[in-house]
């Protein structure tokens, strides 16, 4: 991805319609999804310019609270997360 899809993607305003159940949410996967995300826009501020640099640490700061609130819910299995994780580093 690049440096604007992931602003868009975590700095866009929120337009679905209703909350979703915490049940509902798979806070495992979504937990992997935010800390790749995290990985690659650490790896983008090396390259991006100083106003996307600002963009991205927004966006990672936002991921990062999105990533801490999945870690405490009750469906997290952290041992099924850090293998997708390592899993999916290891793939690139």
């Amino acid at each position: 991805m690049h440096v604007a899809q992931f602003v868009r993607k975590y700095t866009a305003s929120n337009t679905k319609s209703g909350p979703v159940a915490r049940d509902k949410i798979n806070s495992t996967v979504k937990w992997v999804e935010y800390a790749a995300d995290i990985v690659k826009m650490t790896a983008l501020l090396r390259t991006a310019t100083f106003e996307e640099k600002y963009k991205l640490v927004e966006a990672i700061e936002i991921a990062e609270r999105k990533k801490a609130w999945h870690y405490r819910q009750e469906n997290f299995n952290l041992r099924k997360a850090s293998f997708l994780l390592q899993a999916f580093m290891n793939a690139k």
